[in-house]
């Protein structure tokens, strides 16, 4: 079959990405994910063979960080309540893996357990960032953020991110979850709120990662995960969202200016020393995003979220806030910063939320926290791609590339990429009409169109490896599901009863009976 070549426009130059365009059929020209994979794979992740989806929860997640346990020192140990009582209770290590299924969320008293699993420093070539760099996500316990968090563990793999990684996971005891309705609930099913088994959330690609799931019995919450950190002398700590794909390692060795793009006003900011992308204590590094002064500007009551009339926060003027705290992940800053400000941003976010209930509360709580602590972030653009644009991001990076193909989007040489992609939009391609999209809320325009080959590569590559380690013989391998904007084929199934019908998604490439046969 003769496949056309989308060409998207961006910011005055035309890029042309082969093997986009063509919405039919042909291996080459099909931006799409497995049968049992991407679409139909990713939230069991028992072997990553069955998919649907939920909303996103980042705004309960990253205030998580802060909401865990004191020291536990014993690799792959269960904690149970209360915390004098920690010891070895049960170790994946002893246990058969056909015995997996059989392990309990609850100790011998009947109380509910965390468990920890130590990350450690990747094999090979040592770096400066080994021994100082420790990458953190937290995210919930459900389905559709473990994909999420999958995705971001592999790719951080396949990057060669150097430091160690280490997923913080809350909510894994609250079963009322799996069937609360929500705003943004993607599917009627809800199967994407469903709760991962212990074993399946301690398995990654990515061997190397570390696993801390927050234990829910009485004062967990009142020691942090910075104290219970071994931390191998680690100075810096980077916080992402679980839907974060690494594209290249995001390093604290210090960028030469020609890999940054700085933010606006950095040069009138007489307290960034070079190198400028480097964490210094009361100085933490973060990517702008478009908060601006919302904090000062919503007129939250400082004095009530803080608990403190003489708060700091309150000395800000609206051009401090834009230029120090318009920041989101990822967000990197000195441990004994992070050490203070987690505990501050756990505890705002409770009155910030009560006082407008949004989905940037979250980070509302951060900003306020480390105006509290006159904590002033160096803000830069390049650090990630989550929506399209011309300032503010990898935007100009993004442009200027010539050509790429879809299947295995490689950069040639001169082209720039940024360290993330961002999961936080809807992709779609090769214009705004589509018909090829990603949204990470429906896995079952030019740079969009970036994005969206870079993602869909991605995730393919990651779903053989993930099935490839962990999945029966005989798993699927076939690329039959395509992420549509409107689909054109397999209208009339049911979401509700049809094992593989997605409101955004077909099964292409099969006879046209095909579900008079499906398991």
């Amino acid at each position: 079959m003769q496949h056309r070549r989308g060409v998207v426009a961006g910011g005055g130059s035309r890029a042309r990405y082969n093997d986009l365009e063509d919405p039919k059929y042909g291996e080459k020209g099909r931006l799409v994910v497995t049968k049992r994979g991407l679409m139909t794979a990713m939230v069991s992740m028992v072997c990553l063979c069955a998919l649907y989806l939920v909303v996103n929860s980042d705004a309960a997640a990253r205030g998580s960080a802060s909401a865990t346990l004191d020291r536990a020192e014993v690799e792959g140990q269960i904690l149970a309540s209360p915390p004098q009582t920690h010891g070895k209770l049960r170790s994946f290590d002893s246990l058969p893996p056909p015995e997996y299924n059989k392990l309990s969320w609850t100790g011998p008293d009947g109380s509910p357990m965390g468990y920890v699993r130590i990350p450690k420093i990747p094999p090979g070539q040592k770096t400066g960032d080994d021994g100082k760099l420790h990458v953190i996500f937290s995210s919930g316990c459900n389905n559709f953020q473990h994909w999420q968090s999958e995705l971001l563990l592999a790719s951080a793999y396949l990057a060669g991110q150097r430091g160690r990684i280490t997923r913080i996971v809350s909510g894994c005891h609250d079963k009322s979850a799996e069937t609360v309705r929500h705003q943004h609930q993607t599917f009627p099913q809800g199967k994407n709120d469903l709760l991962v088994p212990l074993e399946i959330l301690n398995r990654s690609v990515n061997e190397n990662f570390g696993l801390y799931i927050t234990p829910s019995f009485d004062g967990a919450r009142d020691f942090p995960w910075i104290n219970k950190l071994d931390r191998l002398g680690e100075t810096v700590i980077a916080i992402l969202d679980p839907d974060f794909i690494f594209l290249k390692p995001l390093t604290q060795t210090g960028e030469s200016l020609d890999n940054i793009i700085i933010s606006r006003d950095i040069d009138k900011d007489r307290g960034v020393l070079p190198p400028i992308d480097v964490v210094r204590k009361g100085r933490p590094v973060a990517q702008r995003y478009g908060l601006e002064s919302g904090w000062k500007a919503s007129k939250f009551d400082l004095d009530a979220i803080t608990g403190d009339p003489d708060t700091p926060a309150k000395t800000w003027t609206h051009e401090m806030a834009t230029k120090y705290t318009s920041v989101g992940p990822p967000l990197m800053l000195h441990v004994d910063d992070i050490s203070r400000l987690s505990v501050l941003w756990e505890k705002y976010m409770r009155p910030v939320l009560a006082m407008g209930p949004n989905i940037l509360a979250d980070m509302w709580a951060y900003s306020i926290g480390a105006a509290h602590l006159d904590l002033r972030h160096t803000i830069l653009d390049h650090y990630m791609i989550s929506t399209w644009g011309d300032r503010g991001e990898a935007f100009s990076w993004v442009d200027a590339w010539q050509t790429m193909s879809c299947k295995n989007p490689q950069p040639k040489p001169g082209d720039k990429l940024p360290t993330f992609i961002h999961l936080a939009s809807n992709y779609k391609a090769p214009d705004e009409k589509g018909p090829w999209m990603f949204h990470k809320g429906h896995v079952p325009a030019t740079q969009a169109a970036w994005v969206l080959c870079h993602t869909v590569a991605k995730i393919n590559r990651i779903l053989l490896m993930y099935k490839q380690k962990f999945c029966p013989i005989g798993y699927e391998t076939r690329k039959l599901v395509r992420l549509i904007q409107r689909k054109t084929q397999d209208r009339s199934c049911s979401e509700r009863t049809d094992k593989w019908c997605f409101p955004l998604a077909q099964i292409e490439g099969l006879p046209d009976n095909w579900r008079d046969h499906a398991m």
